[in-house]
């Protein structure tokens, strides 16, 4: 049997560590031990896990100084000790039998180096509640299969997945220099360098939205701009779904720079049909039609910048992993 370690990276997350270690031992097959990774919290999390830790050896905290997520996940990987490393996140929910699932295609597939379940989206609060019901339908974020549903097999990419240590070891963890996207890229590297990423349906996991429009602004803003960095890295990565984002935006730009009349009725024409979609999809979600509306062209134009943004940070940069000269951000778990 193989063994497992959990690794969480946290930052400030004293509202919802004490349910993640909860739900930890809570799964039908528990962790042979856990690595949460700390980022220098302020909020009285890491003295709640140190007390945390005295009634559970199992349990271990690292520090984080440079307080993102890719250092924090290398952070708990040296301090792993199972044969799979688990990573799970402070801004997500897993069904009790997650581990279970995810561990038992790792021991009956051995092409397999890592695998991750379908993610629910949801939200607190009115805000919340509206993201969630735009960003797990394909207008909103793309339609990648784990994240709108899908048959498992072989993937691309996992949400908050569960990888041999020793393929996460041998590709010499994530990247360091990815403040986001560093899960999309660490897997492609796994698979680059001849394994299987694997989309286990039955495994359930729920990951929280933020809860105000700037944080969601933020957010896609930064994905999008560490897309740029991936793709710059691995040009072979790009699916056409995610130029989709950056056209709309220059080609609208464009149009009303050079026929404002026109391009400002095309202009309207798209916010007009997202913003039908996205309000019909909050309210069949029970959540506000008028915030429902809005979410979409956040969302697109927020990514698109920010890719937008990477590809010329990133045109300047020199050859290599990850260069990139974005600041640090917060982790978010």
């Amino acid at each position: 049997m193989l063994t497992v370690t959990v690794i969480v990276p946290v930052r400030d997350e004293i509202g919802r560590i004490p349910a993640v270690l909860a739900g930890l031992e809570a799964q039908s097959r528990r962790p042979d031990s856990v690595v949460v990774a700390d980022g220098r919290s302020q909020d009285g999390t890491r003295e709640w896990l140190a007390q945390a830790a005295l009634t559970r050896p199992w349990l271990r905290v690292v520090d984080n100084p440079r307080q993102i997520v890719p250092t924090g996940l290398n952070a708990a990987l040296r301090a792993a000790t199972g044969d799979i490393v688990a990573r799970m996140d402070a801004h997500a929910d897993y069904g009790p039998d997650y581990l279970e699932r995810v561990v038992a295609v790792l021991e009956s597939r051995p092409d397999v180096v890592g695998v991750g379940g379908l993610m629910e989206t949801a939200g607190v609060g009115p805000w919340g509640a509206a993201f969630a019901s735009v960003l797990s339908r394909p207008f909103g974020l793309g339609g990648a299969r784990h994240r709108v549903g899908g048959v498992g097999g072989p993937i691309d990419h996992v949400f908050s997945g569960a990888y041999r240590r020793a393929a996460v070891e041998a590709i010499g963890g994530w990247d360091e220099t990815m403040v986001a996207n560093e899960d999309f890229e660490a897997d492609y590297r796994l698979r680059q360098a001849g394994g299987v990423i694997w989309l286990e349906p039955s495994a359930r996991t729920t990951w929280y939205t933020r809860e105000s429009l700037p944080a969601l602004s933020r957010q896609m803003w930064r994905y999008g701009r560490y897309k740029a960095v991936t793709l710059r890295m691995h040009p072979d990565s790009l699916r056409l779904r995610q130029l989709a984002p950056p056209a709309l935006v220059v080609g609208l730009a464009g149009s009303t720079a050079v026929r404002p009349r026109p391009g400002l009725a095309m202009t309207a024409a798209y916010l007009v049909a997202t913003g039908g979609l996205g309000a019909r999809a909050a309210s069949r979600s029970g959540a506000s039609a008028v915030r429902g509306a809005v979410v979409p062209a956040v969302v697109h134009v927020s990514w698109a910048l920010g890719l937008l943004s990477g590809i010329g940070a990133t045109r300047m940069a020199p050859t290599g992993r990850a260069a990139d000269s974005a600041g640090s951000s917060r982790p978010t778990g």
